[in-house]
């Protein structure tokens, strides 16, 4: 028996046409040069505008931690059942509580786009409320800047641009650390979905 793959079969419809994303020394403005600071953001999340959500490039899943779902006045009970386990959040893997699709808007008012996510729920401490991963980033087609702390997608409307904060970023990070040192809590880390 021979194995044979097919990489691509005439032309690939699911490409979109997008826009050209740039960034300039103007998307900078305001952020401290030379940092290595994550890309924390604000979206609307269930009508709340939740801050301190992580643009995680190296995660598949998008995240939801238990204390931000429950200040979002959501129920355990909408919970659907997911089996798979979380790797990467600290030494152990984390069973979910489960996922929630929710409703969440990136960008502001004209740009601005609203997508149906899928937040895995998770009962760990973090110093973040969400974490958006790959997932999502793709289907928004966002190219994200870490040197600038910025993140850009295409809009109906033109591109959209969301700047992260700088020092909420860096006041996150440094909390996580100290979450670090304390077994037993967990830190954010690269999340990746595994079967049992």
């Amino acid at each position: 028996m021979h194995l044979r793959e097919v990489y691509q079969v005439g032309k690939d419809n699911r490409i979109p046409n997008l826009l050209t994303i740039s960034f300039t020394k103007e998307d900078a403005q305001g952020v401290t040069p030379g940092h290595d600071d994550p890309v924390a953001i604000t979206v609307i999340l269930a009508n709340a505008n939740l801050h301190r959500i992580l643009v995680d490039q190296g995660s598949l899943a998008d995240i939801l931690f238990k204390p931000a779902f429950d200040k979002l006045g959501l129920d355990v009970k909408d919970l659907k059942a997911n089996s798979d386990n979380l790797f990467g959040m600290g030494d152990m893997p984390i069973q979910p509580l489960g996922f929630i699709s929710l409703y969440t808007t990136f960008g502001k008012v004209t740009k601005s786009r609203t997508l149906s996510v899928d937040y895995i729920v998770v009962d760990i401490i973090s110093t973040y409320n969400a974490l958006i991963g790959r997932i999502t980033l793709n289907r928004l087609a966002a190219v994200v800047s870490t040197s600038h702390l910025c993140m850009k997608f295409s809009t109906a409307k033109g591109i959209a641009s969301i700047k992260g904060y700088q020092k909420l970023a860096r006041k996150c990070y440094n909390k996580s650390l100290t979450l670090k040192g304390n077994p037993g809590r967990k830190e954010v880390n690269i999340i990746e979905l595994g079967g049992v």
